[in-house]
């Protein structure tokens, strides 16, 4: 299964780019909030003490979203649009981070791939025989 992942094999191109730019897109206003709130006077305390573990679980839960998303769009290839989808996040966070090593930025990008992974796991269809898989070689 894994194999597969990182071919363009099956890709509906339309559902890739709209990934993409959504991923993007979620990630640009989480990043843009945080520096909202970290420089605003009265919420950069709060911020300070809580910011990180609040913007990872929003990154987690959005490109989560996003992922589940691309994955009930994409045909017959879920899993494969939502990981390549998730790199409309994970390339600009990586970016940012060899710009301005942080390894916060680092685990961000991480998280993102992994959100958008857990939504399009629960977005796939449900096996409904639970014998051998049909392809075994």
């Amino acid at each position: 299964m894994f194999q597969d992942m990182f071919n363009m094999k099956g890709i509906n191109w339309w559902t890739l780019l709209g990934g993409l730019g959504l991923n993007f897109m979620l990630s640009l206003m989480v990043a843009l909030g945080g520096s909202y709130l970290a420089q605003h006077p009265q919420y950069a305390a709060p911020y300070e003490a809580y910011g990180q573990p609040v913007i990872m679980l929003v990154i987690f839960v959005l490109c989560g979203l996003s992922g589940f998303a691309v994955a009930k769009i994409a045909d017959n290839v879920p899993l494969k649009h939502a990981l390549w989808a998730s790199m409309g996040a994970f390339v600009p966070m990586v970016g940012a981070f060899f710009l301005g090593p942080n390894i916060f930025v680092l685990m961000m990008a991480i998280v993102a791939v992994a959100g958008n992974l857990n939504g399009a796991m629960l977005a796939a269809p449900k096996r409904r025989s639970y014998g051998p898989p049909d392809d075994h070689r």
